[in-house]
């Protein structure tokens, strides 16, 4: 009987490196999926109020129009400036909490596609 015989010939080292401009273009990409899924999200017309943990219902259309995403380096932020979004993100003791940016850049990374899987959603 034959002997069998393996030989191993291992890979030349090799370098990794982050391609910024790479990496700015995908994080633009999730931003603008992401005001793309909040702005979608936020179908529905007041009144009735939203549900909770539903998209916020457009009242005025000011939060709707007030969304904005920005990459900075390596940093994407989604959100608005409106002053009552917190409220609806976080909920307050008379209402619960709404869909907001997390929820949108949530959708926005899986729309996004490519290296979403190598990303986390992080509070600041």
């Amino acid at each position: 009987m034959a002997g069998i015989s393996f030989q191993f010939t291992p890979w030349a080292p090799f370098h990794a490196h982050k391609d910024k401009n790479t990496v700015r273009n995908w994080l633009r990409r999730i931003g603008k999926a992401s005001e793309e899924a909040f702005r979608n999200g936020m179908s529905g017309h007041y009144p009735p109020s939203s549900a909770p943990g539903a998209w916020p219902h457009n009242r005025t259309g000011d939060l709707k129009k007030s969304i904005r995403s920005e990459v900075s380096g390596d940093v994407l932020t989604v959100g608005t400036q409106e002053v009552y979004a917190v409220y609806l993100r976080y909920g307050t003791t008379r209402m619960a909490r709404r869909k907001m940016s997390d929820n949108a850049l949530q959708e926005g990374m899986a729309a996004a596609g490519d290296l979403g899987h190598w990303v986390e959603w992080t509070r600041p």
